[in-house]
């Protein structure tokens, strides 16, 4: 095995771990924060990163509705 290959090994664990919780929280509905920011970067370069708290925040509001009268 080659040394670039061997480099890349212990990475492909971690990979996979970081794959399978991004379907995790796509099939249940779970807002990701790390890849939200990913897309703002680079998409709305202008707007400025929300922290953490701010995005589940918004994530929750565009969900449930921000104060929204419900009849039901």
């Amino acid at each position: 095995m080659s040394g670039a290959a061997m480099a890349r090994g212990p990475a492909r664990p971690a990979g996979r771990w970081q794959r399978l919780q991004r379907a995790f929280k796509q099939v249940f509905g779970i807002p990701d924060f790390d890849r939200y920011c990913e897309h703002l970067r680079e998409h709305h370069p202008e707007r400025p990163l929300p922290t953490e708290r701010e995005f589940h925040r918004m994530a929750i509001d565009r969900r449930y509705g921000a104060a929204k009268p419900r009849c039901c």
